[in-house]
């Protein structure tokens, strides 16, 4: 990807012109603060990352980026999935076009596999190129979290990329100050696909116990792109969250959740094809039935007045099945993905004069089942979809320590992982892929002011090869007969080749940057904080999906031109990849203005040929503005989101470049409002237009528009006592 010179240029010059508009709007806001005397202190609170280390620490702090998006955010962008809920970060994109259904993560040039999604600490390991990786409604999330780099020395394999970690709404979110019970309704609906919800919430803490309950109703139909087409898609979402907790004591706490996330969904077999992939299979439109279960169970113990002990372990299992029905064979084709773990931890704490440290002991386990079917197969095994499961076990140590020089304090995170896993299949008995691994990283920062930090971090990450990728077998897809023509009814198959001696991908990883908090910077009490950060990650034996399309000489050689291939499918390590880029994030806060810039660069390059490689993506930056006005208890802001021309090029039979993806330059226009008007109380309004220019822009593939201008409303009540 080339970006040019003016380019990044005026990039930056919008940064500066977001953080110049604090001096040009400072006279007012310093009347509107004096007046009203709003602080809006929940826009000031420090984010605490919770899984960027073993402990919660403030992000500012943390050597790397950490994205942290609270349960206020979630509700002011009224989100119908986890794409327009993470949109604003930097370096994350989302692959498979506007179909939920569709939907998988890219961070930092790594690929949906490549980046692990926990769920209430609940690994979510179901895994398809059609059928997406999200399975949770929103409306459910009380906080999301985005750790970017390896994080495999705490979480193994998957982490390559980082870590999208979410974490269902609680009760202490909703209630409000002196309330020990309520409840919560939600009405929203959304233009651009006719998509309604309404959700119910109650909720309650009285003394040692707290809980949550929550249904939900999410409906939508076509969605209608920036091109004026619909784009064919019908979704009936249901979900549901039950979870509480009880303390025992003050040392002992107990807690269990299950959450369900159900979807018939009326769309192509592909998910992620928008008009048509050329394949009649892929594109007739399905039945699919996909449902997701999530149970989960924990205890803490943490005896009062121990340094010593603090410990936590998680259980759980998690169910995610996606049945598809063509009515037209007729066919139903299954993949179901069974997910059971385990999870301890303690950590404790050492205090030797200025030195304090935090040495955390962990230990998991987990196993992934995948079973497949198609009823239209002999034996009815699913092509693409093997059956068999994959079993981890690892273990780590962390330290966090902070040490006072006098001249400023390092915070150093020395950490290592060891894991040992082991897939199987039936498709290929006696052939198991084992194997272990250890990864190591350390991160330090250094805080010689209050108001600056300088930090760095080493790490590597791995993951191992999926159950997919190791035992492919079946038919890939299928392509009209070259000699005989469409009409003949005579076709050519591409194949898959399983190839069971897959080795893990790895990748290290230097990141290094600095951040700066300034407070008071134009005005008493406010704040200007951010993070600028440049990564450089090798990758070595990255796991691709290599599909050598070519006839076989059978399909030329008359008579009857048959039997005709058409080549074969299957996953290989590539030898060496490079992901490099740098990124920020910079917010500013004065009384009633809020103002942010995030923006996210990153080149791949196979340095054997010097071809694009990994998931790229445009330069993009995000550059958002919101006022509270806070006599009509009201805010209203915009967004900016501009992209950078792209271009993916690769090394042809000739020796030079050719391009074999390209995309036009993008800027998208967003405005937002929220309002909770004090003479009804407990009524809250959240309202938007996304895309106010109905742009017709493609954000990851060529082809692949997204939706044009939308209108979204979303209108709660809550109450309690």
């Amino acid at each position: 990807m080339q970006t040019s010179l003016a380019a990044r240029r005026s990039l930056m010059l919008g940064t500066a012109l977001l953080l110049a508009a604090p001096a040009l709007s400072m006279p007012v806001v310093a009347q509107e603060a004096a007046a009203t005397d709003i602080a809006d202190e929940s826009l000031r609170q420090d984010a605490i990352t919770v899984y960027g280390t073993a402990n919660p620490i403030p992000a500012f702090e943390y050597p790397g980026q950490v994205t942290v998006v609270t349960r206020e955010e979630i509700d002011v962008r009224a989100p119908s999935s986890i794409s327009d809920l993470l949109r604003d970060v930097a370096g994350l994109e989302f692959e498979g076009g506007p179909r939920r259904s569709g939907e998988g993560p890219t961070l930092r040039g790594q690929r949906t596999d490549n980046v692990l999604i926990l769920l209430d600490g609940a690994r979510q390991s179901f895994s398809s190129v059609h059928d997406g990786r999200f399975f949770i409604d929103p409306d459910l999330i009380g906080r999301a979290e985005v750790v970017k780099g390896p994080a495999s020395a705490l979480y193994g394999s998957g982490a390559v990329g980082g870590v999208l970690a979410f974490e269902t709404v609680t009760a202490e979110q909703l209630l409000r100050d002196g309330e020990t019970w309520g409840a919560r309704a939600r009405l929203g609906w959304q233009d651009v696909s006719g998509e309604s919800l309404v959700s119910l919430t109650g909720f309650t803490r009285r003394g040692a116990f707290d809980g949550l309950a929550s249904l939900g109703l999410r409906n939508s139909g076509d969605i209608r792109l920036g091109t004026g087409a619909d784009l064919p898609s019908e979704d009936s979402v249901s979900s549901a969250l039950l979870k509480g907790s009880y303390a025992f004591s003050d040392a002992l706490k107990v807690d269990a959740s299950w959450q369900r996330f159900a979807n018939e969904a009326v769309e192509p077999n592909n998910g992620q094809g928008t008009l048509g992939t050329g394949d009649s299979t892929l594109d007739r439109e399905v039945v699919k039935d996909i449902e997701t279960e999530t149970l989960r169970a924990g205890v803490s113990f943490a005896p009062v007045g121990s340094t010593l002990i603090n410990a936590r372990a998680v259980a759980y299992r998690t169910v995610t099945s996606v049945d598809e029905f063509d009515a037209t064979v007729p066919r139903s084709a299954l993949r179901e993905i069974e997910t059971t773990g385990f999870s301890i931890r303690n950590s404790s704490r050492f205090e030797l004069g200025s030195y304090l440290t935090v040495v955390t002991i962990g230990a998991d386990a987990y196993r992934d089942e995948q079973t497949g079917r198609d009823t239209t197969v002999a034996g009815q095994v699913r092509p693409g979809v093997p059956n068999g499961e994959s079993e981890f076990t690892g273990a780590f140590i962390q330290s966090e320590t902070r040490i006072d020089t006098g001249a400023g304090e390092f915070l150093i995170i020395p950490g290592v992982r060891y894991d040992r896993f082991e897939s199987t299949s039936t498709l290929a008995p006696g052939q198991p892929n084992k194997d272990s691994e250890v990864s190591p990283r350390i991160g330090v920062t250094y805080l010689p002011t209050e108001w600056l930090t300088v930090f760095g971090t080493r790490s590597q990450g791995f993951r191992a090869p999926s159950i997919n990728e190791l035992y492919l077998d079946g038919v890939h897809f299928n392509v009209p007969h070259p000699v005989l023509g469409p009409r003949s009814g005579v076709f050519a198959t591409n194949r898959f080749v399983s190839n069971p001696n897959l080795v893990p991908e790895h990748a290290t990883t230097e990141e290094f940057g600095f951040g700066v908090d300034f407070k008071s910077v134009l005005t008493t009490g406010d704040r200007l904080q951010g993070k600028f950060t440049r990564y450089e990650s090798d990758v070595t034996d990255l796991i691709d999906l290599r599909i050598d399309f070519a006839f076989s000489p059978t399909c030329f050689a008359p008579p009857r031109f048959t039997p005709c291939a058409a080549g074969t499918s299957t996953s290989a390590n590539v030898k060496r990849a490079e992901l490099d880029g740098w990124d920020f994030d910079v917010s500013y806060r004065n009384g009633p203005l809020s103002l942010n810039a995030a923006y996210g660069q990153i080149e791949g390059t196979n340095p054997l040929d010097g071809s694009s490689i990994g998931s790229l993506t445009p330069d993009r930056l995000t550059l958002t503005g919101s006022w509270l006005f806070a006599a009509q208890d009201l805010r209203v802001g915009a967004r900016l989101e501009a992209a950078e021309r792209f271009r993916r090029e690769i090394t042809s039979a000739r020796a030079d470049f050719v391009t074999v993806d390209a995309r036009d330059a993008y800027q998208v226009i967003d405005l937002f409002a929220s309002w909770t008007p004090e003479v009804l109380n407990g009524v809250r309004i959240d309202a938007g237009i996304d895309n106010l220019l109905d742009e017709n822009y493609e954000r990851v593939f060529v082809g692949v528009s997204e939706p044009g201008r939308n209108v979204k409303v979303a209108l709660s009540w809550q109450f309690g006592g």
